[in-house]
């Protein structure tokens, strides 16, 4: 006879597999401590297993097993069940539904997810479903709601203390004012992104947006500030070990010396292409000789 605690177990179990990236013995733990909570007659420890099954499909690109996963979970909880707990599989499900192109269904299932969360007071709940709504919104050309719903997201991320999703969420609506020609908004809010990636020790997302502010200023003319963007993302990326992104960075260093100080834009591109090659990015490596190959000429 099955027990709630060996129930419990196995999901214990299949968190650990999950920490260790051991994708497929997760899987198999999660339907083992599904069976397990069904024998035991708890609903909503069955319902737990599938969000977090449908979480996993959904973090390997499997939208349509996610999808499949997520309705069981929500089919399952009982009105005991907790809403945040409901709040995770609506907007999971909103997600992989918008992947695949529903964008209606996925709006539905994002609204549901704040009612949810708003209901079990779960600030970060709150942002999750207002960042998805705001994406549903921007691949739907509504620009303005986007905005105010990623504003949403950002304000209650900062209330509930969570600066790295703050800063995801500041990214999101630097894109949305630069693609709107609102660049100087747009700078102001990859800054603060930035400044809030190293406050919270992720420098290889602050590299990333380290690039975009270089890419912004760049196109706005200036080039001082765009170079000094382009040597930080180069450097955090080179310390955090992450050839790519150092590479990146250098080719567009290169990019921007290419007119008015092409000795140096060439170094600097023979070295984006040096390490697009140590990092098996023979494309990338190749694409970086052949602007270096057109300054010499």
């Amino acid at each position: 006879m099955i027990t709630q605690p060996q129930a419990d177990q196995a999901m214990l179990d299949a968190e650990r597999h999950v920490l260790r990236a051991e994708f497929q013995q997760a899987m198999e733990a999660f339907a083992r401590a599904r069976l397990f909570f069904h024998k035991t007659g708890d609903r909503d420890g069955e319902a737990i297993a599938m969000l977090r099954t449908g979480e996993l499909e959904l973090g390997q690109g499997h939208t349509l097993r996610a999808r499949d996963a997520l309705f069981e979970a929500l089919a399952l909880f009982t009105e005991e069940a907790e809403d945040s707990d409901c709040s995770a599989a609506e907007v999971l499900l909103s997600e992989a539904l918008h992947l695949d192109g529903e964008s209606d269904k996925a709006m539905r299932h994002a609204e549901a997810a704040l009612a949810r969360a708003e209901k079990a007071g779960n600030l970060y709940g709150e942002a999750r479903a207002y960042m998805q709504m705001g994406r549903i919104d921007l691949d739907a050309g509504r620009s303005d709601l986007a905005l105010e719903r990623l504003g949403h997201a950002r304000r209650l991320y900062e209330e509930a203390g969570n600066g790295l999703h703050e800063a995801t969420a500041l990214s999101a609506m630097a894109g949305v004012l630069r693609d709107t020609g609102r660049p100087d908004a747009a700078h102001e809010a990859l800054e603060q992104a930035a400044d809030l990636y190293a406050m919270n020790g992720d420098h290889l997302d602050e590299a990333t947006t380290r690039m975009d502010i270089g890419r912004l200023l760049a196109t706005l003319g200036a080039r001082d500030d765009a170079r000094e963007a382009f040597s930080v993302a180069a450097r955090l990326n080179g310390e955090a070990g992450h050839l790519a992104g150092e590479a990146e960075a250098l080719l567009e260093a290169g990019r921007l010396e290419a007119r008015e100080a092409p000795k140096r834009a060439l170094k600097l591109l023979r070295h984006a292409a040096d390490l697009f090659g140590h990092a098996g990015l023979d494309v990338r490596r190749a694409q970086a000789e052949r602007e270096a190959a057109g300054l010499r000429a």
